[in-house]
């Protein structure tokens, strides 16, 4: 019966003055890496998952919430803003504080009709039009998506008429111009061949590594062959026994699609197919196979991190080298909800005491005034 908890695959030393050679010493240090990878992925999807469950949870309502007390303000102030008691330094206040908050909400409101009538109040009180404003900002946009896909995977991103609205479009972009580039290359590559007057052989450096990218393969292949022919289930007449070789083929044929060898190796002491004794006794040319499937399998599981931490950075239109640690994440949200906690009855106390008292909208004008040079102000410094 295999055991419960198979033995790790590590290699030990057989005594103490028989020390690891360079290649086991090198097997042991990628199985330690890719552990460490695997749980730093793991790290980061379950924090990325939690804030995308508390943002759902908690800041998707509180902002809700905060776009309709907004709604209502602007809706009050274009109302207030042709009072004649008004001085015109007074409605151009109004005005830019009507504008202001548009600009920076507007596309949040969801129904369609309070979005056009908005459109039309941000139109008359700023002399512009928005939706060639808006036009203009999804430019700048596509261009920071196109340096931050550049940075992150180094493609140049088509996107004309992309959504930016939707991370996965980008992300799905990314990986067809990842292909193209790549079939690009490809077949730049062969019709360059094609050109040469005599095929040019590979030198002994190429051939070598294509020989031990070769044998790499090879090694993984026949651990995927020992498996399959233990687990076979159709050999299987016990249904419980068929189950359970059913569940451990299927782990071993997605382990083998990956080039996870790993995984295979991990399946093969846990079938107890093979003892950490089988690994040690390995020779240094299969453990020098092993070890370039190991590294690239690191690579790999590095270029999966970097694609969630983008894709999550897209979603909430976060800096990439904001967060080192999966846990700033969390902390990060947790400060946004208190703010926004705080804004909204900030928000929903002004409005109240404007309703109640109307008189107070010049006292409030002389506040937005200050509040508009503060900005000007930081504006200015950044």
């Amino acid at each position: 019966m295999p055991s419960r908890h198979p033995a790790p695959v590590r290699i030990a030393a057989a005594h103490p003055s028989a020390p690891l050679s360079a290649q086991q010493k090198k097997f042991n240090r990628q199985v330690e890496r890719i552990a460490q990878q695997r749980q730093m992925l793991a790290d980061w999807q379950q924090a990325m998952a939690d804030c995308r469950e508390r943002h759902a949870r908690e800041m998707v309502p509180l902002q809700q919430a905060t776009i309709a007390l907004q709604v209502d303000l602007v809706q009050w102030l274009d109302a207030q803003s042709s009072d004649k008691a008004l001085t015109k330094a007074e409605r151009r206040t109004v005005s830019e504080a009507i504008t202001d908050r548009l600009a920076d909400m507007l596309d949040a409101v969801s129904d369609e009709s309070t979005r056009e009538r908005l459109k039309e109040v941000y139109n008359r009180h700023s002399g512009s039009d928005y939706d060639a404003e808006e036009a203009e900002g999804n430019e700048a946009a596509k261009e920071m998506a196109q340096a931050m896909a550049r940075d992150l995977f180094g493609v140049d991103l088509d996107l004309q008429d992309a959504d930016l609205e939707s991370p996965e479009n980008l992300l799905r972009r990314v990986a067809e111009q990842m292909r193209a580039q790549q079939a690009q290359e490809a077949q730049a590559e062969q019709h360059q061949a094609h050109r040469a007057a005599r095929p040019r052989k590979p030198g002994a450096r190429e051939r070598k590594a294509q020989e031990e990218a070769a044998q790499a393969t090879q090694s993984v292949r026949e651990i995927y062959r020992k498996l399959a022919s233990n687990l076979h289930p159709d050999r299987e007449s016990d249904p419980d026994e068929r189950e359970r070789k059913t569940a451990l083929m299927q782990r071993v044929n997605q382990a083998y699609a990956d080039n996870r060898l790993l995984d295979l190796l991990q399946l093969q002491l846990e079938i107890e197919q093979i003892d950490p004794a089988h690994i040690a006794g390995l020779s240094e040319e299969r453990l020098k196979h092993y070890n370039r499937v190991l590294a690239e399998q690191l690579t790999e599981l590095q270029q999966e991190l970097r694609q969630e931490q983008a894709r999550f950075m897209m979603e909430f239109g976060v800096d990439p080298g904001q967060f080192t640690k999966p846990a700033g994440l969390m902390r990060d949200l947790r400060a946004q909800l208190q703010v926004l906690v705080f804004d909204n009855l900030q928000l929903r106390q002004e409005l109240n005491a404007l309703r109640g008292n109307p008189a107070a909208l010049k006292s409030w004008i002389k506040t937005e005034r200050r509040r508009q040079k503060e900005q000007d102000a930081m504006d200015d410094w950044y």
